[in-house]
């Protein structure tokens, strides 16, 4: 099996190990109801060219994180011509994103089996706190030796330092061990370019870029056992 060859997995969280199309959804609902306004997929699709916007230019430097979640929101509710505060309506909204469970299938059993083979590692750019609580709530704590969020090492995928200092924090030596796995071409896959280490994508998206190649490429997470 070509995953023999690596020793460190690294994983990202939202759309990779768990359903993050589904909790946002069940959040965004959420958060309307609060606000009595009626969900529609055409409000959401306009929630997600605000928020997709805003990371994409949170990956490319141009904004902070914080900047990213106060402003979708504005943004956002601004279609209603309604002036909301940004940082206390994410926050709810946040709290929504970290409910139930929102594994996807299969996920535990992968975990199970890799982590007795492999070091596993989280490599994310959400929000620490968020993060942290939909491990929790979905019990994945235990299958990784480290969890790196962006907010908290000071840096972000794709930025070479963001994987320099997760290199450093669990000793690797050598980069020909590391296997990056994520479902974004301009994060997961664009920063493990820039490393010089091998990345899967787990391509849900289906979005094709001929400047960002994986080395390989799946469909759902678990496919990576047959590598």
């Amino acid at each position: 099996m070509i995953l023999d060859k690596y020793k460190y997995l690294l994983f990202d969280l939202d759309d990779t190990l768990l359903d993050f199309g589904k909790a946002q959804t069940l959040a965004f609902k959420k958060l309307l109801e609060d606000e009595n306004i009626e969900y529609s997929d055409e409000l959401f699709e306009q929630y997600e060219t605000i928020n997709k916007s805003l990371w994409r230019s949170f990956e490319r430097g141009e904004i902070s994180n914080k900047e990213v979640t106060s402003k979708r929101f504005i943004r956002f509710f601004a279609l209603f011509n309604m002036k909301v505060d940004g940082s206390e309506i994410d926050n709810r909204y946040r709290s929504y994103l970290a409910e139930g469970n929102q594994l996807f299938e299969g996920i535990v059993e992968m975990l199970e089996k890799l982590s007795l083979t492999h070091k596993l590692y989280i490599a994310s750019n959400g929000i620490g706190v968020t993060q942290h609580t939909r491990l929790k709530n979905n019990n994945l704590n235990k299958y990784f030796e480290k969890i790196f969020i962006s907010e908290e090492i000071g840096s972000k995928k794709p930025d070479s330092e963001f994987f320099d200092i997760i290199f450093k924090e669990i000793g690797v030596e050598d980069k020909g061990e590391v296997l990056m796995i994520g479902d974004t071409l301009t994060s997961d896959i664009l920063g493990a370019n820039n490393v010089g280490i091998d990345s899967c994508l787990v391509d849900i998206h289906g979005i094709e870029n001929p400047e960002i190649n994986p080395t390989y490429k799946i469909v759902k997470t678990i496919d990576l056992l047959n590598i």
